[in-house]
C-alpha cells in the first residue's frame, strides 16, 4: 500500500511507539517494515478493536494508527472512543472508505489524523509527525490548566484558613479587651463610690487581661512567622546539652520552689545544626505548658536520649493530663482541652512548637493520661 518510497532521515524520529491495528495482513506488515524504517518502534500488530482496547494499556503506545473497517463486533471509530476515554492517547485513523458519512462518524472522535488507502511514505509520515506535535501541545496546554487550577485551588485554601484563622484570633482578642472595658468603665463610673482595695482589684483585672492581649499577640507573631513560606532559618552549630541544661536551670529560678525539675542526659555533649530561636520558643512552650497545668511541689523532667542517629528530647510532667478526644487536634491553632478552659491559655504553644520541630526536620509526638501527667517526645536527626 506504500507508493513512492523516499530517502529517510534515520536521526528525525527515535523512541516513538505506534500501535498498528490494521486487519489486513499484507498492508499491517508493509506498515510496519516502513514505519520501522522511519525509526519508529512497533510492538505488535493487531486485527480488531477488542484486541486494541484490551493492549493498549500494557503497551502504552504513543499514537495509534487505527484501520476504521476491522473484523469483530466493533470497528476502529467504536474502538478508538473507548481508548480515548480510558487514555489520552492520539489516534490517525486509515480507510480505503472516505466517503462522507464514514467521514462523519470518525469526525465525532477526533481523531489526530486521517489517512485513506492507497497512501504514500511521505503522507504517512507528516500525517503521523503533526498528529505527535499536536498531541504534545495539548499535553502542555492539559499541563497548564491542571497546574492553574491546583494553584487557584491552593491560594483558595490558604485565603479560606487565613479568614478561620483571623476569626479565631478576633475571638480570642475579645475575651480581655471585654474585661478591660468593664473594669474601665466601673472605675471611671463609681470612681468615688470605690473602696481602695475594689480599685486594686479591677487594676490587677486590667493588668491580668493585657498580659493576656500581649502573650496572644505574641503567640500569633511567631506562629505566623512560622507558617510563612518565605521563613529563613538560621541553623547554627548548637550545644544540646548545656542548651537544655540552662533552660532547665532558668525555669528553676524562675519557678522558686513551686515545682521540682530534673535534667538528665545520656550524653555530656551533642553539637547539632539548629536554629537557637525555634528550639529557644520550642523548649519555652513545652515547659512553661508543664508549669501552667502541674500541680504545686509537682516534678517536671527534661530528658535527652540517643537513639538510631537521632536525638530525642522528652518533657514530662505529673499535671492535669490531656482528655484522648483532644489528642487529635492537640497541635491545632486556639484548640484548649475542655479541662483547661478555666486556666489562662491562648492556644497556640503546642502549634507553635509543633513548627518549630517540623521546620527543622524533627518529629513531635504525646503521651497522655488524664490526672497523671503528659510526656512530649521530640526527634532531631543527628546531621
Amino acid at each position: 500500500m506504500i507508493r513512492h518510497p523516499l530517502k529517510l532521515d534515520r536521526q528525525k524520529v527515535t523512541f516513538v511507539k505506534i500501535l498498528v491495528v490494521e486487519d489486513e495482513k499484507l498492508v499491517a506488515d508493509d506498515l510496519q517494515e516502513t514505519l520501522t524504517l522511519l525509526g519508529y518502534e512497533v510492538p505488535v500488530l493487531l486485527t480488531s478493536g477488542e484486541e486494541a482496547i484490551a493492549q493498549v494499556h500494557a503497551i502504552q503506545p504513543d499514537l495509534v494508527l487505527m484501520d476504521i473497517c476491522l473484523a469483530g463486533a466493533i470497528d476502529g471509530i467504536e474502538a478508538s472512543k473507548i481508548i480515548q476515554a480510558q487514555h489520552h492517547i492520539p489516534i490517525v485513523y486509515l480507510t480505503a472508505n472516505a466517503d462522507s458519512s464514514t467521514l462523519d462518524r470518525a469526525k465525532v472522535s477526533q481523531p489526530f489524523g486521517f489517512i485513506v488507502k492507497p497512501f504514500s511514505e511521505k503522507v504517512l509520515s507528516t500525517t503521523i509527525e503533526i498528529a505527535l506535535s499536536r498531541h504534545q501541545a495539548e499535553l502542555a496546554v492539559y499541563t497548564a490548566l491542571a497546574n492553574a487550577r491546583f494553584n487557584q485551588q491552593c491560594a483558595e485554601d490558604r485565603f479560606q484558613q487565613k479568614t478561620e484563622y483571623l476569626g479565631l484570633v478576633a475571638h480570642e482578642l475579645r475575651n480581655p479587651l471585654t474585661v478591660i472595658k468593664f473594669a474601665v468603665e466601673l472605675l471611671h463610673s463609681q470612681e468615688q463610690e470605690l473602696s481602695k482595695e475594689k480599685r486594686q482589684q479591677y487594676l490587677q483585672r486590667i493588668y491580668a487581661a493585657t498580659k493576656n492581649l500581649d502573650d496572644l499577640l505574641k503567640d500569633v507573631l511567631v506562629l505566623e512567622k512560622t507558617t510563612a513560606e518565605d521563613l529563613s532559618l538560621t541553623p547554627e552549630a548548637v550545644e544540646l546539652v548545656s542548651f537544655c541544661h540552662e533552660m532547665v536551670e532558668t525555669f528553676q529560678v524562675t519557678s522558686g520552689e513551686q515545682h521540682h525539675f530534673v535534667f538528665a542526659s545520656e550524653r555530656e555533649r551533642q553539637v547539632l545544626q539548629l536554629d537557637t530561636k525555634l528550639l529557644w520558643h520550642l523548649l519555652n512552650n513545652l515547659l512553661s505548658n508543664a508549669i501552667k497545668y502541674s500541680p504545686e511541689q509537682s516534678t517536671i523532667s527534661l530528658m535527652l536520649s540517643w537513639k538510631a542517629g537521632a536525638v530525642i528530647i522528652q518533657i514530662s510532667d505529673e499535671g492535669v493530663g490531656i482528655p484522648s478526644e483532644s489528642l487529635p487536634r492537640l497541635f491545632t491553632p486556639f484548640h484548649r482541652a475542655r479541662n483547661v478552659t478555666h486556666l489562662p491559655g491562648t492556644g497556640l504553644g503546642l502549634a507553635i512548637a509543633k513548627k518549630c520541630v517540623e521546620l527543622q526536620g524533627g518529629q513531635i509526638v504525646v503521651q497522655s493520661e488524664v490526672e497523671k501527667g503528659t510526656q512530649f517526645t521530640i526527634t532531631f536527626p543527628c546531621l
